[in-house]
């Protein structure tokens, strides 16, 4: 079963400096440690249980076969995300009967501390990472993964993720593919205006919509052209704040996050 967003990924070129722009911003910013593929990361825990990951490759000039490696060339920023799910195997073996090629394969990452960290995650096809979320099940306690505690205390006062903004090509074809995901057999209902249609899929306590632009000028057909389908938009609830207000990208390493009261 899954249960929601578990983590929206932040690729970004240089963790030393992520941590300090985003520090900036008000996030209380937690070292995560480095994984076996080439990659570190540090991340921004919430009182809602998920999370930012700002993750770098540590030697980006040298070419990785990592999923994520093309995005280094199309500017970083947000890039992929997963869900949690409390069994990837059944997932997975779902998925494949209903068309999505979805495999299982271990994780891992050992923290400044020296403690190795395991998971279990379902990915896509790598040409399609990012384009669809991965799946991700704890092996060791998910507490040890994630930020909790006085370390999900954010200054600036976000408490959670309340949704995530899915730019698309093809509506129809995505949400079709987002239906056997979240297991949602009825869909959605299409939602359009001038610059461009929507689908929203409840997922856990969080919202995921899709979003197809209308027109071929304007940041979501900008972020199709550069980066393909994928992740646009975090949205992320805040306390302490009357109206939405997007955080400026170029403070936040490219990535697109908006701030929405939390009592809204």
């Amino acid at each position: 079963m899954i249960s929601g967003i578990d983590h929206l990924v932040i690729l970004v070129p240089n963790l030393e400096q992520a941590v300090t722009q985003y520090t900036d911003l008000g996030f209380q910013v937690v070292r995560g440690g480095e994984h076996p593929g080439g990659t570190h990361n540090a991340l921004i825990g919430f009182t809602d249980g998920a999370y930012l990951e700002l993750i770098a490759f540590q030697q980006p000039e040298q070419p990785n076969p990592h999923r994520w490696y093309r995005f280094l060339a199309a500017g970083c920023g947000l890039i992929d995300f997963a869900l949690r799910c409390d069994d990837v195997d059944q997932a997975a073996a779902r998925l494949r009967a209903a068309g999505l090629d979805y495999r299982v394969s271990p994780g891992a990452r050992r923290t400044p501390r020296g403690v190795e960290l395991q998971w279990r995650s379902a990915q896509p096809p790598q040409e399609r990472a990012g384009e669809l979320p991965f799946l991700i099940q704890d092996v060791t306690p998910r507490a040890e993964r994630v930020p909790g505690g006085a370390e999900a205390r954010q200054p600036n006062g976000v408490i959670g993720v309340r949704g995530l903004v899915v730019a698309v090509r093809d509506l129809i074809e995505a949400a079709a593919a987002f239906s056997v995901l979240l297991d949602e057999p009825t869909g959605p209902t299409l939602e359009e205006d001038e610059r461009e249609r929507v689908v929203r899929f409840p997922a856990g306590a969080q919202l995921i919509t899709l979003a197809e632009p209308l027109v071929q000028t304007g940041p979501l057909a900008e972020r199709i052209q550069q980066k393909g389908d994928g992740p646009f938009e975090g949205r992320l609830a805040a306390r302490g704040i009357e109206q939405a207000r997007l955080i400026p990208m170029n403070q936040a390493d490219g990535a697109r996050l908006r701030l929405l009261p939390a009592g809204a």
